[in-house]
């Protein structure tokens, strides 16, 4: 059991949310926060250093850098804010500040260094706004003061004059104030403005300041007093300002970054010089930061991108080719939602609020490419190989193609917004969340595989084990689930629904999970039961183990990751590291074990290096992984760019031809002019010759001249110089006469000043002797009163020493009492230790009693269990007996919707025929005046075609009933051939094993002479085909199920040819009864027909109705014309005459 260590390796991100958050360090390197880590980035090493800040995990508040670039100081949110400041050089901590006593801010909004790095100003926040003014190294505030005239304006920027560190300028929501530092106290000086929100300011001078409002307007500030206002690219807010040598940079809305330059010398007028367009007009500028020789700005906007541009002054001579360079790849902006990495490939992909989806190079430290998209994705997952890629959006989960530089979907899944998708370690399938049901589907078919069914809330987390067969998921039901993916059921489950499960992971076995959740449990479940449990002191939000199961991670709902030590025991113990300044989204472990990948609603993408300590101690060493470096690319694609190759290549040809040419006429034109200069050059050289030779003559002659002026000055200093020896000879015998002189007189000095000496020592002598002789007359009374005291010490003495003794004897009277007095109450309380002896035999009769019970509860436990495994097993059968009765229901309710299409077509020819009905009632009524001597007749004729439809229905009847029996015969016909197909599978296999006994035997039989190898030759035989004797009496079996299926195969055969026979006689009999009835139709038809053409032409005779002959044989029936169609019954009435002009209008 051992920690693994961890350690920072690399941030893909920028903590947005803090104003001037960017700083440059050096000339490449620069400095700005990500979660609770303050980053140190070489730009061109591609190295970070990490800097923890954050002790509590609640994340920076503010930064700065002070400006000879050797400290810095981070503000840290807290129940107490803190500010800490840290050296930049060997970046350790110098000195951590706290807010005043009284305040009630929780975090420090702004901070600024003065000129020397010796002062501190910091800016709380609401809801009194405190303004800091701190000696740092002190360790304490020198004075505070309330910054806002309300708490309910916010105060958005402090800055020390940087001429002057006893000056203050602080600006927030409609006012900017003006302190300054005298005798202990802050004084303000409120500037007058107008009452708008000031975001920012800068100074340029001493005593001049340049502030920008988010309503759009600058204004430039000269003793306290505005001097102008400016309105900023149609008011478009302000951000951030940056001052520079000559004027400022003014950043904010509007796609741009404005420059500004000082028209005058006295700095009392500015103008705008430069307006220089980002790269996309959308974006906005959110802080900026210049080098120390300010030849370089760099911006960073909202899509969290830092932009570089040179303003030298060669650069701003540029007219149209002045633009912002990538200095800075842009990172995620919102919080990120999804991260997977792939096993092939270097590859982690992450998906965020902002909707894009970015892939990551780790080993290079760069964004592969970004894509952005309409809507958001809520999860994503990358494929194994690094090609394909599951993206879930708000209308479907999309699995697409990862291309060179492009997301190209393949194909839709109907699933809404996928909170989680995960491929499987193979890649062959993948699973998705589609709310509480878990989906699988395969990655190369795009079928659905199955749906696991059993949670009751939304699943959260998906985990595959390194077998691809089983699946780990955990929901907000507080349900965790391990499911046998070839099986597709469930194999074991833990539910606590007091608990909302984050993530579960499992071990390489499969047989371990682990699982985290709101309730900060870390919980180790074994099958179904919860063997190992730990609290934390925060909520865990995800928790990531290593392939080789060695190693486990959590991540927390502050952004910490701890690292546990595993695997567990007694105690969790822990060791935690600063990342995230937000809850933790995701955690994945790199294939290799090597690194260990963090999001979080902060947008951050921490990588950290991994190692397992008993790895390096030598237990384990796996070999580096060959990353691949395949791409996909589209067929349209490749012919593409074949095709913008060839066309490339042609280009070049053809420039290297022109090349050429234009190079040998440059040769031919260098040529001439080489010569033309070679011949100007000669001349000029024979012309430089000669004078050469004529100013080495002259030079020859300056020579001598000089040789003979020197010649004539040597000769005077020499002269001079004799003179001057003479003249010091002579001054130095005067000066030695002198010295006689002095001489004599010093000796005389001598002789008095011994004399002197001599008189003193004589009257010294004596004033000495007649000091001693008083001496020892004052030392023969001082030696009388040491005497003395030394008596009174001798008498102290003694009356100590009798003290002593009387206090021993006191002491020695106490100790005794008290001894007695403790031996005493030690006899009570070893009485007392005997009783709670008795007390705790009977305390542990009790516990094994309760022990037990705890057993037989347990072993109830376990039966019970096992009742509700049985349960669920009976309730899969019964699942699966209702999905088939479910789908003979569904066969059935298709059989009912045709016969209730059936009958609605009927219904509606029903209508139709009412319709004619209606008008054969009127025509009747017509004709029953006519016609009264038909009427018997005809209802002769409807009775007897009633009676035919009756039977017609009899005959209908008894066809759909023969039609459900075949369907019924057919169905069992079909269960006999399944069958018969397993049982003669079943046949097959056992002549196989015959087969495969009689090839052994033979082995054996060679044998027959060697007993020992006969005798487990024989045993072997027994092993492996009787041990288990079901295959005997599979074969008896067999032969009785063959024998009734070919009985039962002749009966149903002689059934089905017995129905078939009935059913097309009686097909045949309706048809020919059909053919006569349509004819006897046809004859009443025609005959009605004649009758219309007669009632047409001769209505006022009703009485030669009599006259037409009714052939007996015809036996006409009008009911019967029902059999032709509603059309043909029209034209039949529209030809004779009969039909009334509103029907036919109708019709």
């Amino acid at each position: 059991m051992s920690i693994a260590s961890v350690q920072h390796g690399y941030v893909f991100g920028i903590t947005n949310d803090i104003p001037d958050n960017i700083y440059y360090v050096e000339e490449n390197t620069i400095m700005y926060p990500a979660g609770s880590n303050i980053i140190i980035n070489n730009i061109e090493q591609k190295a970070q250093r990490f800097i923890p800040i954050s002790e509590s995990g609640n994340g920076i508040s503010a930064v700065t850098v002070s400006s000879d670039k050797h400290v810095f100081a981070v503000a840290e949110r807290s129940a107490q804010p803190t500010i800490h400041v840290y050296d930049l050089h060997n970046y350790r901590k110098r000195r951590q500040l706290v807010a005043f006593e009284t305040a009630q801010g929780k975090e420090f909004t702004s901070l600024s260094f003065s000129i020397d790095s010796k002062y501190l100003a910091a800016q709380l926040s609401a809801p009194d706004w405190i303004l800091h003014y701190y000696a740092w190294e002190k360790g304490k505030p020198i004075a505070v003061i309330s910054a806002s005239p309300s708490p309910d304006k916010a105060v958005n920027q402090v800055t020390i004059n940087p001429f002057d560190g006893t000056e203050f300028c602080v600006t927030g929501q409609g006012f900017a104030t003006i302190y300054r530092y005298a005798e202990g106290v802050l004084r303000p000086l409120p500037l007058k403005l107008p009452e708008y929100n000031y975001v920012c300011h800068c100074w340029m001078t001493t005593d001049c300041i340049i502030i920008g409002s988010q309503e759009g307007y600058i204004f430039m500030i000269r003793n306290e007093e505005k001097v102008q206002e400016t309105a900023f690219s149609n008011c478009s807010p302000i951000a951030t300002l940056q001052s520079m040598k000559q004027g400022f940079a003014v950043g904010g809305s509007g796609g741009f970054v404005s420059l500004y330059d000082f028209t005058s010398s006295d700095w009392s007028n500015f103008d705008l010089v430069r307006k220089i367009p980002l790269p996309d007009a959308s974006l906005k500028v959110t802080a900026m930061a210049s080098t120390t020789s300010e030849g370089t700005l760099l911006v960073e906007v909202d899509t969290n991108q830092i932009l570089k541009i040179g303003l030298t002054a060669s650069d701003l001579a540029k007219t149209d080719d002045l633009k912002f360079d990538v200095f800075l790849e842009a990172y995620h902006y919102g919080p990120v939602t999804g991260l997977d990495l792939c096993i092939r490939k270097p590859l982690i992909v992450t998906c965020s609020s902002d909707k894009s989806i970015r892939i990551w190079n780790y080993q290079t430290g760069t964004c592969e490419f970004q894509k952005f998209f309409s809507e958001e994705a809520h999860s994503v997952a990358l494929h194994p190989s690094g090609l394909y890629l599951l993206a879930g959006f708000s209308d479907k989960l999309r699995l697409m193609n990862v291309l060179m530089d492009d997301l190209r979907p393949v194909r839709e899944f109907g699933i809404r917004a996928c909170k989680e998708c995960h491929f499987s370690n193979g890649g062959h399938s993948f699973a998705a969340a589609h709310g509480n049901i878990i989906q699988i589907f395969s990655t190369w078919t795009y079928d659905n595989i199955d749906n696991l069914k059993g949670h009751n809330g939304k699943v959260k987390s998906l985990y595959w084990t390194p077998d691809d067969q089983s699946l780990v998921s955990a929901g907000t039901d507080g349900a965790v689930y391990t499911w046998n993916i070839r099986q597709l059921k469930r194999e074991h489950e833990h539910i606590l629904k007091a608990c909302s499960y984050n993530s579960a992971v499992c071990s390489p076995n499969g047989k371990i999970v682990y699982a985290v959740g709101s309730d900060k449990y870390i919980k180790e479940i074994t099958e179904s039961t919860v063997t190992k449990e730990f609290e934390s002191d925060i909520v865990p939000s995800q928790i990531a183990i290593s392939n080789s199961g060695r190693m486990l991670f959590v991540g927390s709902s502050t952004g910490t990751i701890r690292t546990l030590k595993f695997p567990f025991g007694d105690h969790c113990d822990y060791q935690e590291h600063q990342a995230h300044s937000a809850p933790i989204t995701k955690m994945r472990v790199s294939y290799d074990d090597q690194f260990l990948f963090s999001t979080s609603e902060d947008g951050c993408v921490y990588m950290f290096r991994i190692a397992d300590k008993d790895e390096r101690n030598g237990l384990k060493k796996e070999k580096a992984i060959l990353f691949a470096d395949e791409i996909l690319i589209t067929k349209s694609d490749l012919e593409e760019k074949t095709v913008l190759m060839a066309e490339l290549q042609r280009n070049l040809d053809e420039l290297k031809l022109e090349h050429e040419y234009q190079l040998r006429l440059k040769d031919m034109n260098f040529n001439e002019k080489l010569k033309e200069i070679t011949e100007k050059y000669s001349q000029e050289i024979e012309a430089l010759k000669i004078s050469t030779s004529m100013l080495r003559t002259e030079k020859e002659k300056e020579d001598v001249k000089h040789q003979e002026y020197l010649q004539s000055i040597k000769s005077r200093q020499v002269q001079e110089l004799h003179e001057v020896e003479i003249k010091y000879n002579q001054q130095l015998m005067e000066e030695y006469e002198k010295y006689q002189l002095q001489q004599d007189h010093t000796s005389l000095l001598q002789e008095n000043w011994q004399k002197q000496m001599r008189e003193f020592e004589s009257s010294t002598q004596k004033t000495l002797s007649e000091m001693q002789g008083v001496a020892e007359t004052r030392l023969n009374s001082k030696s009388s009163e040491i005497q003395r005291f030394l008596d009174d010490i001798r008498q102290q003495e003694r009356e100590f020493d009798e003290m002593t003794l009387q206090n021993q004897q006191d002491i020695d009277t106490e100790m005794m009492s008290v001894t007695s007095r403790y031996e005493k109450r030690l006899r009570t309380e070893r009485e007392e230790g005997a009783r709670l002896k008795g007390e705790n035999g009977i305390m542990r009769k009790k516990f094994n009693t309760l022990n037990k019970d705890i057993e037989d509860n347990k072993a109830e436990i376990q039966r019970m269990h096992d009742n509700v495994k049985k349960l669920e097993n009976i309730i899969t059968v019964l699942e699966k007996e209702i999905q088939s009765l479910r789908k003979e229901m569904s066969d059935r309710d298709e059989h009912i919707q045709d016969k209730e299409r059936k009958v609605y077509d009927l219904k509606k020819r029903n209508q139709e025929l009412e319709k004619y009905k209606f008008v054969l009632d009127f025509r009747i009524k017509e004709l029953k005046e006519q016609v009264e001597p038909r009427e018997n007749h005809i209802a002769i004729m409807s009775r007897q075609i009633q009676e035919i439809n009756g039977d017609l229905k009899v005959l209908n009847k008894e066809q759909n009933n023969l039609e459900e029996q075949i369907t019924l015969n057919q169905v069992k016909l079909e269960e006999t051939k399944k069958q018969y197909v397993r049982e003669h599978h079943k046949c097959h296999t056992v002549l196989r094993h015959i087969k495969m006994f009689k090839t052994d035997l033979q082995d054996a039989v060679q044998y027959f002479q060697d007993t020992d190898v006969l005798k487990s030759m024989v045993h072997t035989l027994y092993n492996k085909f009787c041990k288990n004797d079901t295959g005997l009496t599979g074969i008896d079996i067999d032969n009785t199920v063959k024998q009734e299926y070919l009985d039962q195969h002749n009966k149903l055969k002689e059934r089905i040819n017995r129905l078939r026979t009935t059913v097309d006689s009686n097909t045949v009999s309706f048809r020919t009864e059909n053919v006569h009835t349509m004819a006897a139709n046809q004859e009443l038809i025609a005959e009605i027909n004649t009758l219309r053409k007669a009632t047409k032409f001769k209505p006022q005779k009703t009485s030669n109705i009599k006259i037409i002959a009714i052939k007996p044989a015809s036996k006409p029936s009008a009911v019967q014309s029902v059999s032709q169609t509603p059309n043909e019954m029209t034209a039949d009435f529209e030809k004779n005459g009969l039909l009334p002009p509103i029907l036919k209008t109708s019709t």
